[in-house]
């Protein structure tokens, strides 16, 4: 992989939420909401655009670390990943950390276009083009 996810949990470590209880569901880990948030920027999609799209879109889910089997990050959930990055500064030195790393391959990420690409199956007119 070219992101060294190693240096980047260093910094996402300060931001981990710590369990007090053994009660309730397990919290998203804070390397998972990174890559969601990162996700977010590139395609530029709001809280309820990534929500949605993690519950279909499959390279998204690989990327983020996550599965179809189990319950994805609401929307609410992503907005208070990013206010506790904003609160603790670390939002823009990982983004800057990663866009250094991909630099390094001469790979720069301005904004992405996320496609619906499904495939209708037609009836077609074979006569008019010559075909038979």
């Amino acid at each position: 992989m070219l992101i060294n996810w190693k240096r980047i949990n260093k910094v996402l470590s300060k931001v981990e939420i710590r369990r007090t209880s053994v009660a309730g569901r397990d919290a998203y880990s804070a390397e998972v909401m990174f890559r969601i948030m990162l996700i977010q920027s590139w395609y530029k999609l709001s809280d309820y655009q990534m929500e949605e799209q993690l519950g279909f879109n499959i390279m998204f889910l690989w990327f983020c670390q996550l599965s179809m089997e189990n319950p994805v990050p609401d929307h609410s959930t992503i907005s208070r990943w990013r206010s506790r990055f904003s609160e603790m500064g670390i939002y823009e030195k990982l983004l800057q950390k990663i866009n250094l790393q991909l630099f390094k391959y001469n790979i720069k990420i301005n904004e992405g276009v996320n496609v619906d690409a499904t495939l209708v199956e037609s009836k077609a007119r074979s006569r008019i083009y010559g075909w038979t």
